[in-house]
């Protein structure tokens, strides 16, 4: 019986989509078994494994549009490294389609007889090339880790159960190497809370009508020099060894206490995570003394909500912020426009202030799809009674194309650097801006 072509061709294209991946360009290991028996010939083959860690934070904070493009930038340096230092001679691979995680296949001939030691210098070199590409896109945090090992082939054994047997090997080597890793991170973090070696910088937020600084969002920095320095690199090593709730509440009593030399007029936005929201120090009666010693009152204070995970109990949110509210705290809504700062956050709790995201504001003033959702966004605030914050404002057309659509607050670096000063006006496109 004859398959029409129809039919033939959609199952062609089903098993296509099932060997390979269309983002990445690569195909799984597993449709690769025999070109891997010819590149072996009775020979030793090289498997390298290559694990993108925590990128399920990244699909579920940032949305799988970022996952991806993280990904395919990954797979182009593994490419661009291929071609210019081994001639395209490695086999490069997924170990399923849709992951994100890599096995590259090293053929004997780039092997000496001392075949692990030179493994491992390709294996470095793999790393060397991907550490930093997964820290692009603002999203550092991540982290790659490597195993690998070395095939023998045995004719008495099916070839393509010692591919899997070797690709399962190196797996577990890389997961020690992150389970060691992490160990090592958890170690550092704790002393960072015991030394309370953390410092803060302020970012102002600007009036566009006038260029007056109306507040300044506090931004968290670890030790300088170090990798923690990077904000998202420290909480991602606390998420991992459970101590979010320290260092959110040492980031919090840090930019609190910086923030002495604020103009008293001003508005102090501190960043929070929803699960962070019932600190105690900022919710029994003795926070007005701890705001006091630094010149704050609540009604100065506005908490700016980070989503980076979903919030799973809404009523107990809104509980912890009505109890907010109760005591003359402010609320912004952050990074409005991606993961889950989401409307169903801002139909849960009335946010004073919304802020967009800046790759909304990106070019915006040639973007008409994102001026039209700006604009929805300003609507909804104004039946919200919220103001809007524009966040990531780097150009003047840019500044431009955000008053027209009705924004008059802003923040970027058109408008200056982080800082530990409180100019109490800005100058677009000075000295600042021109450091960038």
């Amino acid at each position: 019986m004859e398959y029409p072509k129809k039919e033939v061709r959609n199952e062609l294209l089903a098993l296509r989509a099932s060997l390979f991946d269309d983002n990445t360009r690569f195909p799984a290991y597993a449709a690769c078994f025999d070109q891997l028996k010819q590149m072996t010939r009775d020979h030793l083959l090289g498997v390298v494994y290559i694990q993108v860690s925590d990128m399920e934070r990244v699909e579920s904070a940032f949305g799988f549009e970022r996952y991806e493009t993280l990904l395919k930038k990954a797979a182009a340096q593994i490419q661009e490294m291929n071609a210019a230092e081994f001639g395209g001679a490695l086999l490069l691979a997924q170990r399923g389609i849709y992951d994100d995680q890599f096995c590259v296949f090293v053929p004997h001939h780039l092997l000496t007889r001392s075949a692990l030691p030179s493994l491992e210098k390709i294996a470095k070199r793999l790393y060397m090339a991907l550490e930093g590409d997964p820290k692009v896109d603002g999203l550092p945090g991540l982290s790659v880790h490597i195993g690998y090992s070395i095939l023998h082939y045995n004719p008495f054994l099916r070839f393509e159960r010692l591919v899997h047997r070797v690709v399962e090997e190196t797996a577990a080597l890389a997961r020690h190497q992150e389970e060691t890793e992490s160990v090592l991170h958890e170690l550092e973090l704790r002393q960072i809370l015991s030394r309370q070696s953390i410092s803060t910088l302020f970012h102002p937020i600007v009036d566009l009508e006038d260029l007056k600084v109306i507040g300044y969002e506090a931004l968290t920095r670890g030790p300088a020099g170090t990798i923690y320095e990077s904000p998202e690199t420290l909480f991602a090593c606390a998420r991992h060894s459970r101590l979010t709730h320290q260092l959110d509440h040492l980031c919090k009593i840090t930019a609190v206490a910086s923030a002495r030399a604020k103009p008293p007029e001003t508005l102090l936005f501190i960043n929070s995570l929803p699960a962070t929201l019932d600190d105690p120090a900022f919710l029994n009666g003795d926070a007005p003394d701890l705001l006091a010693r630094s010149g704050l009152d609540p009604a100065r204070i506005v908490w700016e909500l980070t989503e980076r995970r979903p919030i799973d109990d809404y009523e107990a949110f809104v509980s912890v912020m009505k109890a907010h509210s109760e005591m003359g705290y402010h609320l912004a809504i952050d990074d409005l426009g991606t993961g889950y700062s989401s409307i169903q956050t801002v139909t849960h709790v009335r946010p004073q202030y919304l802020k967009v995201d800046g790759s909304l504001i990106t070019d915006i003033q040639t973007n008409l799809l994102k001026q039209e959702l700006l604009s929805s966004l300003v609507i909804m605030a104004k039946n919200l009674n919220a103001t809007v914050i524009a966040e990531g404002v780097e150009r003047v057309e840019e500044m431009e194309a955000v008053k027209e659509l009705g924004i008059f607050l802003a923040q970027g670096f058109l408008f200056g650097r982080p800082s530990p000063d409180f100019p109490e006006r800005v100058r677009v496109g000075g000295p600042e801006f021109e450091d960038k």
